[in-house]
């Protein structure tokens, strides 16, 4: 039998330290002093029901609230901002397909009855970074509701609001959603949730019905708590495409005039009321295409932005966040902060 060599045995403290050293070789942690992140922390979408706040030296917790476009995992803008703000923790709650009550029901269950929250710490800002709506844009009005019912709980359990607005979305070989008088709708319902988040209208046209419910007469003035204490226009903003090509304003009006559910809206007006009518939704329909999403900016569709699109989305929240943030925002803008 040949002899074979000794093999020499490590103590198991020496084992220990190659496992470490090769641990951390092969890591895929980011670049040393970058603040390695779990893939369910800093900016990324997390699942984990049991999630918590674990960077103790970052001082202001924010969660973000968001449908599919918050959940991007390819470097989504929540990531960017956790880089970017030196002082504040971002906890990604985005859910894909959630709408406004879905995500209502999200911020109830993992936000406020959540017992890991650092509620009335000392030295601790709480805030929350709402970009909710879009998977249920389709009813405004009662998105609106669940939105308003985000703020003001959020704020009554001591967590400010950063509201952003729904971002350009939509295409016009999505004729479902885009195509003729339905149009017309799709886009009222959009601006609708986005005039809410900015504070541009009234609580009867941005609830409708759904105003009824608010602790304060209907018609009364929004209080405090039912508003975003910073708000970004995302809607209105370089990512949509304001410099597409109009379409025509004559065809337009052809279109609304062989359309039985246009023809059924201006049903009983008289001719004068009818003919403004026409002229202002055709030339709501000339310039659709320049409220859409910038093809640079898309990702798989004409909704989700791409890398690009969420790096320019936290270019452009970045310097309107709070000074407490700690944030140092590349392309920094003298856009003042939209508070209240």
């Amino acid at each position: 039998m040949a002899r074979g060599r000794r093999v020499r045995v490590l103590p198991r403290a020496a084992l220990a330290a190659a496992w470490v050293s090769l641990a951390l070789v092969f890591c895929p942690c980011g670049a040393p002093g970058a603040g390695a992140q779990s893939p369910s922390g800093g900016g990324y979408a997390t699942t984990d029901p049991d999630w918590r706040f674990t960077l103790h030296q970052r001082r202001v917790k924010v969660v973000l609230l968001a449908g599919s476009i918050g959940a991007f995992q390819q470097e989504p803008y929540a990531r960017h901002l956790h880089q970017w703000c030196g002082n504040a923790e971002i906890r990604n709650l985005s859910r894909v397909g959630y709408g406004a009550w879905q995500l209502y029901e999200h911020l109830r269950s993992q936000v406020l009855e959540n017992p890991r929250l650092p509620i009335g710490a000392q030295g601790v800002e709480l805030w929350m970074i709402w970009n909710g709506g879009l998977n249920s844009a389709a009813t405004g009005q009662r998105s609106n509701h669940y939105i308003r019912r985000a703020f003001r709980d959020a704020h009554r359990r001591g967590i400010r609001v950063v509201g952003l607005s729904l971002s350009p979305w939509g295409s016009l070989e999505d004729t479902r959603r885009w195509g003729g008088a339905a149009a017309l709708e799709t886009q009222r319902n959009t601006r609708r949730i986005v005039d809410f988040v900015m504070g541009r209208v009234s609580p009867a046209a941005a609830l409708g019905p759904f105003a009824e419910h608010r602790e304060t007469p209907a018609d009364g003035p929004w209080r405090p708590e039912e508003q975003a204490d910073v708000r970004v226009d995302l809607y209105d903003s370089p990512l949509r495409d304001r410099d597409a090509p109009v379409r025509d304003v004559t065809a337009m009006r052809a279109l609304l005039t062989r359309d039985g559910r246009w023809m059924r809206t201006v049903e009983g007006l008289d001719p004068a009321a009818r003919e403004a009518r026409l002229a202002a939704d055709a030339g709501t329909l000339a310039e659709l295409p320049r409220w859409f999403l910038r093809r640079e900016f898309r990702g798989f569709d004409a909704v989700h932005p791409n890398q690009a699109g969420h790096r320019a989305i936290a270019e452009m929240v970045c310097p309107r966040l709070p000074a407490s943030w700690g944030c140092q925002c590349p392309s920094a803008t003298t856009a003042p902060t939209s508070a209240r």
